[in-house]
């Protein structure tokens, strides 16, 4: 994996935003076809995106972000907000991936003339779809300094088996991600609450899921397809937590779909 986010860095380059205080940073890879944001999840940057930036990223104009340590909600949105204003993208595809898709839907909420389609990727309704699992629990990350967090989660991925998902979660903890920006968004996902309802069209939300998702509990997939029924649902039979890595063709299928649909 630290072959290809050379080769992607070798061809283009990262920039950045401060909005608020906050730095932005991403990749736009400048294609002529339709703008597509791409928003990763709690852990790594928008090289996170590294497969679909290098396959896609002649054919779709893809905008790989990475967002600062901020939990809430509607700061993020509104840094979102800035770096479209910054770049002056049209209405585009907003994708996010887990923590988020969540925050993906209240820039959605507030933003909507800036969304044409919003996918939401292996993603919860609110903090009570992962209170389970004690990597998530609201205590224990609100009393976990930054540092250990960020520790117990780089502990967490080196001592799991070697696969290319698990060298570029490494390469991303030991690198890429400081503790705070990593502590910040855990405890945005123990604080997240649900989004009310967007004023977008059924056909322009696409909820997406994985039979195999590790983190995402079954119960908690149903219980976002269904506070949108009227969604396109797209549930792969594998991709885990990471379709874009672990089943990149299923999932590029669907992003050129959605952009020339």
């Amino acid at each position: 994996m630290r072959e290809l986010i050379d080769r992607l860095e070798a061809r283009h380059t990262w920039c950045s935003l401060d909005s608020g205080g906050f730095v932005w940073r991403w990749i736009d890879t400048k294609a002529d076809g339709p703008p597509v944001v791409l928003l990763p999840g709690s852990v790594g940057d928008g090289a996170m995106y590294v497969r679909t930036l290098l396959s896609l990223g002649e054919r779709l104009r893809l905008i790989a972000v990475t967002y600062p340590e901020q939990s809430d909600a509607e700061g993020l949105s509104q840094g979102l907000k800035a770096v479209f204003d910054h770049l002056g993208l049209p209405c585009s595809i907003v994708v996010g991936s887990s923590f988020a898709a969540y925050w993906a839907q209240h820039f959605a909420r507030l933003y909507p003339d800036h969304v044409r389609k919003l996918v939401i990727g292996n993603g919860f309704t609110d903090a009570s779809d992962l209170a389970a699992n004690p990597l998530f629990d609201p205590e224990w990350v609100r009393q976990t300094p930054p540092a250990v967090l960020h520790a117990t989660w780089l502990e967490r991925v080196r001592s799991s088996p070697v696969s290319p998902l698990q060298q570029l979660q490494k390469q991303m903890l030991e690198e890429r991600q400081s503790p705070d920006n990593l502590h910040a968004r855990f405890a945005g996902v123990t604080q997240a609450t649900a989004c009310p309802a967007l004023p977008l069209p059924d056909a322009a939300v696409v909820v997406l899921d994985c039979e195999d998702d590790p983190l995402i509990p079954p119960a908690a997939r149903d219980r976002l397809r269904q506070r949108y029924p009227g969604a396109r649902h797209v549930r792969l039979p594998t991709g885990g937590h990471y379709p874009h890595l672990l089943n990149p063709e299923r999932y590029e299928s669907l992003l050129l779909d959605l952009a020339f649909e």
